[in-house]
């Protein structure tokens, strides 16, 4: 069975399919979930409810994490008024900082060509990434209009760092007392070890 069956069958139709991102921000008091290129709501065949925002919406830096890197995202919200600013500011540390965002692919099909902007999902939407909130950057162009760019660091970002700890001896000996499991780890820093010594 493939991977999207549905999609599949209706490109071999003839029909036209096509794609947009679905981003769902995990935000402290409740989830939004909202599509990208499109307007008005989006029912996927999950059930779930995704809002459109058009031309004001756009994400950027969603690639794949290669060669030890961890790609940083941006989703940015144009065309917003003073009041979204605000509140941008002043709740951004207690609901959105640290927060998870997730990328999801959703095809969708038109079936009538007189209807365009009635889309029919095709399949389940497809999560291809997710990614940790950091910070918002506030722009402010000549012509008055306002945007909002949440900056978000993919998961990999923090795979080599340990969690609330540091490979030392000092640490090891403050969680294990006497364990010698770090005692030699700083003398082996750089260290050329020949294996087999015969």
């Amino acid at each position: 069975m493939s991977l999207f069956p549905d999609t599949i069958a209706a490109d071999l139709a003839g029909k036209v399919v096509q794609c947009c991102f679905l981003v769902k921000f995990d935000f402290t008091t409740e989830p939004v979930r909202l599509w990208i290129g499109g307007n008005g709501k989006l029912t996927t065949n999950d059930g779930q409810v995704w809002s459109g925002l058009g031309q004001f919406g756009a994400v950027s830096g969603v690639e794949q994490a290669v060669n030890g890197d961890a790609p940083e995202m941006s989703f940015t919200l144009s065309g917003i008024d003073a009041q979204i600013m605000r509140l941008a500011k002043d709740e951004f540390e207690a609901e959105v900082k640290g927060r998870l965002v997730y990328v999801l692919l959703q095809f969708f099909g038109v079936d009538d060509p007189d209807d365009p902007d009635n889309q029919r999902p095709l399949d389940l939407p497809y999560p291809i990434t997710a990614a940790r909130c950091l910070k918002p950057e506030f722009q402010f162009a000549e012509n008055g209009e306002r945007s909002v760019t949440v900056k978000a660091e993919s998961l990999f970002s923090l795979r080599s760092r340990p969690r609330w700890s540091m490979y030392t001896d000092a640490d090891q000996q403050r969680r294990f007392p006497g364990d010698k499991g770090f005692e030699f780890v700083s003398s082996l820093v750089n260290k050329v070890v020949t294996w087999p010594d015969y």
